[in-house]
C-alpha cells in the first residue's frame, strides 16, 4: 500500500523516510524541540532539511498524557497558523499537522498543509475522518481507547493491533481510502493514569513495559497492510527503563528507530533528524 504526503511517498519497499518534528507549544515534554519566533521555525526547517528529513510534523498543543497541557482551539490555531506560514515562506515541504481536533485542521487549509497526525486515531473528534476525506488528507491514525470505553485493556500488541482497526473501520466509514492511511501504534500515550485526554487507560501491565513489548513485536503491524509510522524519540519510556533524562536518550531513541526500520516502519517520526538520517543511511548502507 502506497501513502503520498506532498511529494513523499510512503511504502514498505521504499527506503524509510523522516518526519522531523517542531513543536511551538511550550508545554510540550521537549524543551529543545519549542520555536516559538519566526526565525526560530525557519533556522530550524532549514537544518533539518539540510539533514535529510522528508516530512514536518508541527505541533501547537502537547498531548503528552502526564501533563496538563490542553489549551483553547483558538489558541492551538494561532500557534500553529503562525509557524505553518512561517515554513511555507521559505519551503514547499510536506506538512503534516500535529492535532486531534478538526477545527484546527480545517483553519490552516488555505496554508497547504499535507496531512493529519492524529493520536486518538479519529475517535476524539467525530468530524476528523470526514474533514480527511473532503479535502484529500491522508491521516495518521494513532492507536487509542476512547475515554467512554470501559473494556479491559492492556495495550499490548493484540489490543493496540485491534484499536487501529477500529479506527481504519471509522476512516473508511467516511470514504477514507486505505492508501491514504499511515498507522501508528501510540508509544508512551497508554497508560495507568493520566491528565491529559488524550491517553489511553490500561490495566494489568506496566506502561513502558507495554511500549517495550510493542516495539519488540512491531513487524507485527506489517499485517494491516498500511504503512507505519513510528514515533520513539526520547520518550519517557527510555527513562522508565534506564533513568535517563530527556537530554540523555538519544542513543536508545536511534537503537529503537532502526529496530523498527529493519523491522517494518516506513516512516519515522523525530526530533533528532540529522542523527536519523545518518543510521538508517548506514542501514540501507548495510542492507545493499
Amino acid at each position: 500500500m502506497l501513502t503520498t504526503i506532498g511529494n513523499t511517498s510512503i511504502h514498505p519497499d521504499e527506503p524509510v523516510k523522516i518526519m522531523g518534528i517542531i513543536n511551538v507549544s511550550p508545554e510540550s515534554f521537549y524543551q529543545n524541540s519549542i520555536k516559538r519566533t519566526e526565525n526560530e521555525i525557519q533556522d530550524t526547517l532549514s537544518e533539518m532539511e539540510a539533514s535529510g528529513v522528508d516530512i514536518i510534523d508541527v505541533g501547537g498543543m502537547s498531548t503528552a498524557p502526564y501533563l496538563r497541557t490542553i489549551i483553547p482551539v483558538e489558541l492551538e490555531i494561532k500557534r500553529l497558523f503562525n509557524a505553518v506560514s512561517a515554513i511555507r515562506q521559505i519551503s514547499d515541504i510536506p506538512i503534516s499537522i500535529d492535532t486531534p481536533r478538526s477545527d484546527v485542521v480545517r483553519s490552516l487549509l488555505k496554508l497547504e498543509i499535507n496531512a493529519i497526525n492524529d493520536v486518538t486515531g479519529l475517535k476524539y473528534d467525530t468530524k476528523m475522518s470526514k474533514l480527511a476525506y473532503e479535502n484529500d488528507l491522508p491521516i495518521i491514525i494513532g492507536a487509542h481507547i476512547s475515554n467512554n470505553v470501559n473494556s479491559y485493556y492492556s495495550g499490548d500488541v493484540h489490543d493496540t493491533l485491534s484499536l487501529i482497526r477500529d479506527s481504519i473501520t471509522i476512516a473508511q466509514k467516511s470514504n477514507i481510502d486505505l492508501d491514504n492511511m499511515i498507522v501508528d501504534p501510540s508509544i508512551g500515550f497508554f497508560r495507568q493514569s493520566g491528565n491529559s485526554p488524550f491517553f489511553s487507560r490500561i490495566k494489568g501491565m506496566e506502561w513502558y513495559i507495554r511500549d517495550l513489548e510493542i516495539l519488540s513485536n512491531i513487524e507485527m503491524f506489517k499485517s494491516l497492510s498500511i504503512p507505519l509510522c513510528v514515533s520513539i524519540s526520547r520518550k519517557s519510556f527510555i527513562q522508565s527503563l534506564f533513568g535517563l533524562n530527556v537530554e540523555d536518550r538519544l542513543i536508545p531513541s536511534i537503537i529503537s528507530e532502526v529496530h523498527c526500520a529493519i523491522h517494518g516502519a516506513s516512516l519515522i517520526r523525530t526530533h533528532n533528524v540529522k542523527e536519523t538520517r545518518q543510521a538508517l543511511d548506514m542501514l540501507n548502507l548495510l542492507r545493499e
